[in-house]
C-alpha cells in the first residue's frame, strides 16, 4: 500500500486506519495494562525535552517523499509543541541508499519504515528504544496492540520505534446497484458467508452488461488471519504454502471470485487497482474491498454513484479473524546525536492531542481505545452520512514478518489463487507449484 498519497487542505494525511488511545501523553494521565487511567500520584510521564530547545533532526525516508511532503504530513504537527525543531529529510536515491548514508557517515535521526527493518538491521542503523520510554515513562499501552507486538516480534524482543500511522481494509458498496436488483443494503454484523449470499444475488447481466457482487484485492484476504503461519517458516526460511491452512482459505475464499464462471477476466476482480476502477468507474462491482482510505478516493475520483463503508467482515467459523495492519513506523537510528529530541518529535507526532486532529480527515490512529473516534472524517464532506466508523476494522490479524521473503512468498500464492478462479488448475495443485515457485525465488534472493 503506499502511503504518499495526500488529501487536499485539510486533509493532507490521509492513509486512514484504526481505533485510538487510551490515557493521555503530553502531561496527562498515562493507562495501566488494564486500560484505566492511572492519576498523577501512580507515574505521570516525564517531558522529553524543552519546548523551546533548537534542534535540526534529519529524517530518512525509507518510503521515498520530499521534504515539502514530510512537513505538510509530520513536521508541522511536531512544530506545534516545539516550533525551534528544523528537519532536513533525505529519501532513498542515487548517492542516498541506506548504505550511502552509512558510508558517508550521516547522521540519522528517525526512520521512518515500512515493518520491512531488515534493511536498517542490515547497515546497522536499529536501535532499541526502551531505554527512553522507560525514561520518560512512556505509555505503550496506547497503541494497537498487533503494532507494537509484531515490532518485537520481528527484532526479537526490541522496540526500534513508534507506529505512526496503521491502514487496512473495509468494505465498499454501491447502493445504486442494491437498489436496482432490490437487494437490502449492507449492515454492520454481516459475516462473509453472508457477504457471499448478497454478492450471488447481485451477480447478473441486465442490458447485456455483467454485474458482479463482489471484487477486491485477493492480498487483504489472504492477509486476513486470527492466527495465521507465516508465509515463510523462519528456522528454515521455506515457504509454507502447500499445507492445510492455505487449503482451507482458498477453499473459502473462492466462492467469492467464481460466481460468473469461466471469467475470462477473472484476474481483474483479485486485483486492487482494476477491482476498484471497476467498482467506482464502470460501476459494475456491487461490493468491493480495498484500502480504508474512503475520503481521498471520493474526492480525486470524484466517485457520482450512492455509495457507502460495511465493516471488514469475519467468517463464521474464525470471528475473530481480521485484516492485518499496514503499519507506518518512526524509528530512532543507531547514529543519532539528539535521541531524546527525536523521541519527543515522535511521541508529540502521535499525541491525542495531533491524532484528535487527524481524524478528522479521516486518518484512523495507530491507538486504541480514544473516544475521539467519533469525529473520524468530520472535517470531510463527501463522508457526511457515511458508515465511517466502518473504516476501522472490529478486529486486527496477526502481521506477517513482511520481509523480501515473503513478498516473493505472497506473489506466489497470489498467482496462485488467481489460476484457480480462472479454473486452470486444481487447489491442491496451485498451492504445490506456488511453493516450489516461492523457494525457487527464495534461493535466488539468498544467492544476491
Amino acid at each position: 500500500m503506499k502511503w504518499n498519497k495526500r488529501w487536499l487542505g485539510a486533509a493532507s494525511m490521509m492513509a486512514v486506519v484504526l481505533l485510538a488511545a487510551c490515557g493521555k501523553e503530553d502531561g496527562g494521565a498515562a493507562a495501566k495494562p488494564d486500560g484505566k487511567p492511572q492519576t498523577p500520584a501512580e507515574g505521570k510521564a516525564a517531558e522529553p525535552v524543552d519546548p523551546n530547545k533548537q534542534v535540526e533532526l534529519t529524517v530518512y525516508s525509507m518510503l521515498s517523499g520530499n521534504y515539502e511532503g514530510f512537513m505538510t504530513s509530520e513536521g508541522q504537527y511536531i512544530q506545534r509543541k516545539y516550533p525551534n525543531f528544523k528537519f532536513k529529510f533525505i529519501a532513498p536515491g542515487t548517492g542516498t541508499s541506506l548504505k550511502d548514508v552509512v558510508t558517508a557517515k550521516t547522521p540519522i535521526d528517525i526512520i521512518i519504515s515500512t515493518p520491512d527493518v531488515q534493511p536498517i538491521i542490515d547497515v546497522g542503523l536499529d536501535s532499541d528504544i526502551m531505554d527512553l520510554v522507560k525514561k520518560y515513562n512512556y505509555n505503550l499501552n496506547r497503541f494497537i496492540p498487533e503494532t507494537i507486538d509484531s515490532m518485537k516480534r520481528i527484532t526479537g524482543g526490541k522496540l526500534f520505534g513508534l507506529p505512526g500511522r496503521v491502514s487496512s481494509y473495509t468494505l465498499y458498496y454501491n447502493k445504486d446497484l442494491f437498489d436496482k436488483f432490490g437487494v437490502p443494503y449492507l449492515n454492520d454484523k454481516m459475516t462473509w458467508e453472508q457477504i457471499y449470499d448478497t454478492a450471488r444475488k447481485l451477480t447478473r447481466v441486465e442490458g447485456g452488461v455483467q454485474y458482479y457482487g463482489f471484487a477486491g484485492d485477493i492480498i487483504a484476504m489472504l492477509d486476513m488471519n486470527e492466527k495465521a503461519p507465516q508465509y515463510v517458516d523462519p528456522k528454515t526460511v521455506q515457504a509454507t504454502l502447500s499445507n492445510d491452512y492455505w487449503k482451507r482459505v482458498f477453499d473459502r475464499l473462492l466462492p467469492l471470485y467464481t460466481l460468473v464462471p469461466n471469467n475470462a477476466e477473472s484476474a481483474k476482480l483479485t486485483n486492487l487497482t482494476q477491482s476498484r476502477t471497476m467498482f467506482s468507474k464502470d460501476k459494475t462491482v456491487a461490493i468491493a474491498i480495498g484500502v480504508n482510505d474512503a475520503g481521498i478516493r471520493a474526492v480525486s475520483e470524484k466517485w457520482d454513484m450512492n455509495w457507502d463503508l460495511s465493516p471488514f467482515p469475519a467468517f463464521q467459523s474464525n470471528p475473530k479473524e481480521g485484516p492485518q495492519p499496514s503499519v507506518r513506523y518512526y524509528l530512532i537510528s543507531s547514529t543519532s546525536k539528539n535521541r531524546d529530541e527525536a523521541f519527543a518529535a515522535i511521541t508529540q507526532f502521535v499525541s491525542d492531542d495531533i491524532q484528535r486532529e487527524l481524524v478528522t480527515t479521516g486518518v484512523t490512529p495507530p491507538l486504541q481505545n480514544v473516544d475521539y473516534i467519533s469525529q473520524l472524517g468530520s472535517a470531510i464532506p463527501e463522508l457526511k452520512g457515511k458508515n465511517v466508523k466502518a473504516l476501522v476494522p472490529p478486529h486486527y490479524g496477526e502481521m506477517n514478518l513482511k520481509d523480501q521473503y515473503y513478498i516473493a512468498t505472497r506473489a506466489a500464492l497470489i498467482s496462485a489463487f488467481d489460476k484457480t478462479v480462472a479454473g486452470q488448475t486444481d487447489v491442491n495443485t496451485a498451492l504445490r507449484e506456488a511453493e516450489e515457485a516461492a523457494n525457487k525465488q527464495i534461493a535466488q534472493l539468498k544467492s544476491k
